[in-house]
């Protein structure tokens, strides 16, 4: 059991690792305002899938995707622009790689809780952003603590950065 953990974290570790390597590229390419949305959306969504399939939350998930489905496509729509500026005729692949790495994250912080300690705060999360308003999506994901995790700033954050330096 000792064993499984240390694997576990040893993964997380890697993973992580990964993650940040793969982010530095796109942290020298900010987002728009409208980019960021879509990236930070993506985010949760990932999230959310990760906690429907453990949790067996699919019909939260579903009413998910059914209330937001025009932000959605929307929001992927930006998402993927984004990534072709950032990265030309290998956008795609990389717009894929960067959700891939997403729902892997989600599944690593997943395993930091204890089953139902984690499938409570999926319930949480699940009620909270289905109780926003259509219109109110963007605002809920720019304040969601796990957006960080992408790695891209907006353009305007990278600028504020930059001039502190």
């Amino acid at each position: 059991m000792k064993k499984c953990r240390r694997l576990a974290k040893v993964a997380m570790v890697v993973t992580a690792a990964q993650f940040a390597a793969a982010n530095v590229a796109l942290a020298s390419t900010c987002a728009s305002p409208i980019e960021k949305a879509a990236v930070d959306a993506r985010v949760l969504q990932s999230e959310l899938m990760v906690a429907a399939l453990t949790c067996g939350e699919n019909a939260r998930y579903n009413a998910f995707v059914q209330k937001f489905q025009s932000e959605l496509v929307g929001f992927g729509n930006s998402l993927r622009a984004y990534f072709n500026r950032a990265y030309g005729k290998s956008g795609e692949h990389e717009m894929n790689r960067f959700v891939t790495r997403l729902a892997n994250g989600a599944t690593m912080r997943r395993t930091q809780y204890t089953m139902p300690q984690y499938c409570a705060s999926a319930v949480n999360l699940f009620n909270a952003v289905l109780a926003v308003d259509k219109s109110g999506l963007r605002d809920y994901v720019a304040h969601t603590p796990f957006v960080r995790q992408s790695g891209i700033k907006s353009c305007s954050v990278q600028a504020a950065d930059e001039a502190a330096n």
